[in-house]
């Protein structure tokens, strides 16, 4: 398993976790061009991520979620809040 974290703080919050086969991002509270930029430097592309999931509603976690799961088609998982 290998964790990989795209950024923490107050201007936003990324989280990339992968097992075996499966890329998760968990949290997405940067805007896609910068969400990008941060997975680029991983190697890393949105292409390649089966999921988000949003831990909860405040936006440095979740500001990024809706534009990039459009962009790419990603599924997003997370609670009704």
């Amino acid at each position: 398993m290998k964790f990989a974290s795209l950024g923490s703080g107050s201007k936003g919050n990324a989280t990339l976790i992968q097992a075996d086969n499966t890329l998760v991002m968990v949290d997405c509270g940067f805007s896609v061009r910068e969400t990008v930029r941060r997975m680029s430097r991983l190697c890393v592309e949105p292409s390649q991520l089966d999921a988000i999931l949003v831990t909860h509603e405040h936006s440095d976690h979740s500001s990024g979620v809706a534009a990039l799961s459009r962009k790419f088609q990603i599924p997003v998982y997370l609670t009704h809040g």
